[in-house]
């Protein structure tokens, strides 16, 4: 087992607790609405439709993490 394996499982059992909930929080939100066309869509949402995506946040974390441990090696070993 590598130095970094422990802390990509914790990782990346993190991000996917963390989709599971942004996602049900969306989910139960829909749900609880009559119709998509009754309810205006949020000024926030309009102006950044990507930052209110839970799935892309994910993968936003996952790449700067994994980011983080390539520049980590190259800065060590200099592959």
């Amino acid at each position: 087992m590598g130095m970094w394996t422990i802390p990509t499982i914790i990782a990346g059992a993190l991000i996917v607790l963390v989709s599971y909930l942004l996602t049900a929080g969306v989910m139960k939100k829909t749900r609880h609405r009559e119709s998509a066309a009754d309810v205006p869509i949020s000024k926030i949402v309009r102006d950044h439709p990507v930052a209110m995506n839970p799935i892309i946040i994910m993968y936003l974390i996952f790449g700067l993490f994994t980011g983080i441990i390539i520049f980590y090696y190259w800065s060590i070993y200099g592959y």
